[in-house]
């Protein structure tokens, strides 16, 4: 155990939740949360599936706490196929001793190759041998990043894996999705969004999310176009033509409309930029339907060549 004290927590809670524009009881919460973990009291293991390690990165980019600290002083995590050393049997053999014992939370990361055990391999074995247990005892899982939320990338139309996500993929083994299965999407997914719901759940239980989509609420409940800083163009009608100019990015592929996040508030880096801030459009990463689709317009120049299909119901965040 580092050196943290009671201040300490509340510090690093506060400054999870101001920085979602979250009030001070969801701080409250996230120290609570944060302070079992660093207890040693909630183990926290986290495997990868079909993915491109970019959430794990992502993690490491966390601020208050830092990295350092996060790793070192707050999260028990038992496992993880990015940070840890253990390779091999030791894996099999930390995994096995966690899964007997229970009471630890599972983050996921990746899509699950369900047409293709051999795509994914944990101890010399397809992962989806592992998978089952895991979850099954698990007090909760946490799905990191739209491929493990959504499919994402990995599942996308037409993919020769069966890649699904790990809704899906709990569905067809028979497990329990209802009260335990978070989904934190992202392209990747934020570290404050990821380590803030693991800490309230650890905290308090299953928190408020979209009753279809499993995003909590205290994070993804508004989308990108409702608190975008150049919404008043939107209202004026006034977009821009080419990258640069001022205005609405609309016409550019802005799907803003379809992306429910926080990004507007936190941003990315430590607050230090984000994607419309830096003059690019939203891909809607955080959406169910990211690279669902062969024809997915990553980038859309113009709406005759790809034509918008949300209505102005979701363009004022109602889902």
């Amino acid at each position: 155990m580092g050196t943290w004290n009671r201040r300490d927590f509340l510090k690093a809670g506060a400054s999870l939740a101001a920085g979602m524009g979250l009030g001070s009881l969801h701080g409250e919460a996230l120290a609570e949360g944060i302070e079992a973990i660093h207890a040693g009291n909630a183990k926290v293991l986290w495997l990868t599936a079909m993915s491109c390690s970019g959430c794990s990165v992502s993690l490491l980019n966390t601020e208050n706490p830092g990295p350092v600290e996060l790793l070192t002083e707050i999260i028990s995590l038992v496992y993880h196929p990015v940070l840890s050393a253990a390779q091999g049997s030791t894996v099999g053999e930390v995994i096995e001793k966690l899964t007997k014992a229970g009471g630890y939370y599972f983050v996921i990361e990746g899509a699950i190759p369900a047409g293709m055990s051999t795509a994914c391999m944990l101890e010399g074995q397809p992962l989806t041998n592992h998978l089952p247990k895991i979850i099954r005892n698990a007090k909760a899982v946490i799905a990191a990043g739209t491929c493990a939320a959504f499919g994402g990338i990995p599942a996308a139309e037409g993919n020769p894996t069966g890649a699904v996500c790990v809704r899906d993929y709990m569905t067809q083994q028979g497990l329990s999705v209802a009260g335990r299965l978070v989904n934190c999407p992202g392209c990747p997914t934020h570290p404050q969004s990821l380590i803030g719901t693991v800490a309230y759940v650890v905290a308090k239980g299953y928190p408020a999310v979209h009753p279809e989509l499993l995003t909590p609420d205290m994070y993804f409940r508004h989308s990108v176009h409702d608190e975008c800083p150049r919404f008043h163009y939107w209202e004026k009608s006034q977009f821009a033509e080419k990258f640069g100019d001022e205005g609405c990015l609309f016409k550019l592929g802005c799907l803003g409309p379809l992306s429910h996040t926080h990004c507007p508030r936190s941003q990315w880096n430590g607050g230090a930029n984000w994607c419309i801030r830096a003059g690019a459009p939203c891909t809607a990463c955080t959406s169910e339907n990211f690279a669902k689709h062969r024809d997915f317009p990553f980038y859309r120049k113009g709406e005759a060549n790809h034509p918008v299909s949300y209505t102005e119901a979701q363009r004022e965040g109602v889902r």
